[in-house]
């Protein structure tokens, strides 16, 4: 259909494919991915069976659901989880939602057997984020005990054989991570570190010998104020590399070693920790590396001569990568695997099969959650840098609106919602994403904001927003709506921003302290810094010592930029949207926005969702949402 065969609608009105059912439907997660010599597994979390995770194995061309019913893999150690599974060639490990025990899973029978006893209350001792020694005598993991008082996190040494025995093998940081056993089983590795860092801003690597099963001589080998290290693995030769920003950037180094193990490129090969369990580096050969690399917001697969310190691109086909990636070799080739998005595919799991000189001689998909939208019903991302205050300069990603049946009114701009991501330190990427393409296909602008403090663009970005949450990151979500609207991009005059968690925090500071946007969504967002610091989980329970300041010596600042407390500055409607199970956030926050909206009188409207925690898993509630946010911006935006 031509432009001229277009039908003329007003932006935000159009017809689209995509529907808030489809979302729901298509809002099967993937998480973690491992691999055998002889098969792939991954994680789905599933909304038609109320969020459940199954893990799939993939072999010879087929998938089978491993997981018996009954069962839900999920941990929930720091809240976010992640490393919920690991295995070797016999035993897979995976933690059950329900109590959070650990179970052994044979590989080739599929039966079950717990490894770790029922905790003294539901969910009170969780475990995650493990590596099985050789002879599969014992794993060894991460272990969070929620106590009457206080919760504790170690590294735990738990036997494989059914007698439920474990054992402490490293405590006294307040956190621990990556585990790791060398292939000879003679070392362990792992990162820990304490409050008030987030593993972003301060790790530490440490080692230990094992002898006859025995954890030894533990020892720091990483160790440096204001210095962030992030996988410490081992090489097929029982080499230890780690990724950390001694230079401003996360580069790849080995132990023992202070020279960067490649060129140094702005590019990084590491990602925030919000979960356990990634891997942005695997081991090729003796002397290659395959790495994700992330440059300017834009993901990308390259290879590492460890020889010639050269970087090269093996392929920028998928832009956008969650951190999951396992190599598989065998006599005929070698098979990476990993999730990934590109501007026109969702999140998928990819394997590529690599020939002579690692070119790559097959791709293939092999998840079944492709997108069915048409290729000109989709709005492509399109990387924006552009100034903000202070001097500095900002990015972000621009979708206009497109619809292959629809356009806009001649002379007539498009309404556009703004996107602050959440964390606050975590990164937008340019990877298809229906719920986007839900509002550009129905004539809609967005702009998903990397603000200061976003990852991808070194740490002296991220670092822009210590003591400035809420100021900086709200100017950069402003600033990129004014610069496109400078570039006749999109109306200025009708904007809307959205955001959930941290990005909720940014949402209502821009809508209470400025007047820039004309309406508002929150989802299960920040509204009270002082009751957020000190009513959330143990992970982030510091989180605002650096991007605000430690409180309680800082509460005049606390009170300063919490919303809830200056509602009389509101002059636009704002939809909140929360989950009645959230730990995260816990529902207090909303209500007390609510009440103070209410007192004002301003036009809101409040929903909660029974049984949903941070982050949205029904399908009922995935719709209501939508479609809620939709009717609120047609009201206000149109």
């Amino acid at each position: 259909m031509t432009e001229q065969q277009k039908t003329v609608k007003a932006y935000g009105l159009w017809d689209s494919s995509i529907s808030a059912e489809q979302l729901a439907s298509k809002s099967t997660r993937l998480g973690q991915i491992q691999a055998t010599t002889e098969a792939l597994y991954w994680l789905e979390g599933r909304p038609e069976e109320q969020g459940r995770g199954v893990i799939v194995r993939y072999k010879d061309g087929e998938r089978k659901d491993i997981t018996p019913d009954g069962y839900n893999v999920r941990t929930r150690v720091h809240e976010y989880g992640g490393g919920d599974f690991w295995l070797n060639q016999d035993y897979l490990l995976f933690v059950d939602d329900e109590h959070q025990q650990l179970y052994r899973q044979d590989l080739k029978t599929l039966e079950v057997l717990a490894l770790t006893p029922e905790p003294p209350s539901k969910r009170s001792w969780r475990y995650n984020d493990g590596t099985i020694d050789s002879a599969s005598e014992f794993t060894i993991c991460v272990r969070e005990r929620h106590e009457s008082d206080e919760v504790l996190n170690e590294l735990v040494k738990i036997a494989l054989d059914g007698s439920q025995t474990i054992e402490i093998v490293a405590e006294g940081y307040d956190f621990y991570s990556n585990p790791r056993i060398s292939p000879d089983g003679k070392r362990l590795s792992w990162l820990c570190w304490n409050h008030p860092n987030m593993p972003w801003d301060e790790t530490e690597v440490w080692t230990a010998d094992i002898t006859n099963g025995q954890i030894k001589n533990p020892k720091a080998v990483v160790r440096q104020g204001k210095l962030s290290a992030y996988q410490p693995d081992w090489t097929q030769q029982n080499e230890l590399l780690y990724a950390a920003d001694y230079d401003g950037w996360w580069h790849l180094y080995q132990e023992g070693a202070s020279d960067v193990l490649h060129e140094p490129e702005h590019i990084e090969f590491a990602l925030p920790q919000w979960i356990f369990g990634c891997r942005v580096w695997q081991q090729l050969d003796e002397k290659t590396l395959l790495a994700i690399g992330t440059q300017e917001g834009n993901q990308a697969l390259y290879l590492i001569d460890l020889d010639t310190k050269r970087i090269t691109l093996l392929t920028d086909e998928w832009t956008a990568f969650s951190g999951q990636m396992v190599v598989s070799s065998n006599q005929n080739d070698i098979r990476v695997y990993f999730l990934a998005a590109n501007p026109t595919q969702p999140e998928s799991v990819i394997q590529l099969t690599l020939g002579d000189r690692y070119q790559i001689i097959d791709r293939r998909v092999l998840s079944e959650l492709e997108q069915n939208t048409r290729d000109d019903d989709i709005s492509k991302a399109k990387h924006v840098s552009f100034p903000t205050s202070g001097g500095d300069k900002a990015h972000g990603f621009f979708y206009p609106p497109i619809n292959s049946q629809f356009q806009g009114p001649e002379g007539e701009r498009p309404p556009l919602i703004v996107m602050s991501h959440g964390g606050p330190t975590a990164m937008a990427d340019s990877g298809f994403d229906s719920k986007v393409q839900f509002w550009t296909s129905r004539g809609f602008a967005v702009a998903d904001v990397n603000y200061r403090g976003s990852t991808g663009y070194g740490r002296a970005y991220r670092d822009k927003l210590k003591g400035q949450w809420g100021l900086v990151d709200v100017d950069d979500c402003i600033a990129m709506g004014q610069y496109l609207a400078e570039q006749d991009l999109i109306d200025g005059d009708r904007m809307a921003i959205r955001g959930g968690s941290a990005g909720g925090y940014t949402t209502l500071c821009a809508l209470t302290f400025h007047d820039a946007f004309k309406a508002g969504m929150s989802r299960y967002g920040v509204a009270d810094l002082v009751s957020l610091s000190q009513d959330s989980h143990k992970f982030e329970i510091r989180y605002l010592d650096s991007v605000v300041g430690p409180y309680p010596e800082k509460a005049e600042i606390y009170h300063e930029r919490s919303p809830v407390n200056h509602t009389e500055k509101l002059s636009c409607p704002i939809l909140i949207l929360q989950g009645l199970e959230d730990k995260v956030v816990p529902p207090n926050q909303a209500q007390a926005m609510v009440n103070a909206l209410e007192n004002k009188g301003l036009p809101y409207e409040y929903i909660t969702f029974d049984g949903e925690g941070h982050g949205f898993r029904k399908p009922e509630t995935i719709i209501r949402a939508f479609e809620a946010e939709l009717a609120f911006y047609q009201q206000y935006l149109i």
